[in-house]
């Protein structure tokens, strides 16, 4: 399974300021992360679809707002496809090589696409999974989108996920050296002033 090391490695090749931050508590999902954080916004969250389509199928993660998913309805119209359904744990760790619940929107498999809510942009940074409960990601929103390629949209979202929709149917830090150029590097000062009490960065 990917985990920080992988996204940072990932962002360092290309060149992306960051922070890796070390979490007071450890998460189960990225939903826990505005909580943990202490933030009122910024913190997000990948929604996995198995999506079908007359060419086959494949998986579609979905970056929006950390406690809110997509409406299918949308996903349904925006991908081109036949049906969509809540991907089982099973199918996001296969596809995303990631822990379900924990997936990051950075190094993500060629084969899985990524759409993003164009809501985000609000927020100057977001905080996102890296695959592990202890930790978390740290970067300019708009960095992030360039980084990943995604496609961002308008996505009407809620608090829930409602299955299936079909066309016609009703820990400790590994790293030694700090990233170049990071967010952590140039100091919490880089960061917008309400962000820059917490988190502290671990690179």
């Amino acid at each position: 399974m990917k985990s920080a090391l992988d996204v940072h490695t990932a962002l360092l090749g290309l060149g992306v300021p960051h922070e890796i931050v070390r979490l007071d508590s450890r998460i189960s999902t990225a939903d826990d992360l505005p909580r943990v954080l202490g933030l009122p916004s910024g913190g997000v969250a990948v929604r996995s679809y198995a999506v079908e389509r007359a060419a086959g199928s494949s998986l579609t993660a979905v970056l929006v707002r950390a406690g809110t998913w997509p409406a299918r309805d949308a996903l349904l119209e925006v991908l081109g496809a036949c049906s969509v359904s809540v991907a089982t744990s099973e199918q996001v760790s296969s596809a995303t090589d990631f822990a379900a619940g924990l997936v990051c929107p950075v190094a993500l498999p060629p084969g899985v696409e990524l759409l993003v809510d164009e809501a985000l942009l609000a927020d100057d940074v977001c905080y996102c999974a890296v695959g592990e409960a202890g930790v978390a990601l740290g970067v300019r929103t708009a960095d992030l989108v360039s980084a990943t390629r995604a496609r961002v949209l308008p996505l009407p979202t809620g608090d829930s996920a409602d299955g299936l929709v079909e066309k016609g149917a009703p820990e400790a830090c590994p790293w030694t050296s700090r990233c170049s150029g990071s967010v952590a590097e140039q100091g919490l000062a880089a960061l917008p002033e309400e962000r820059r009490s917490r988190p502290a960065p671990v690179l």
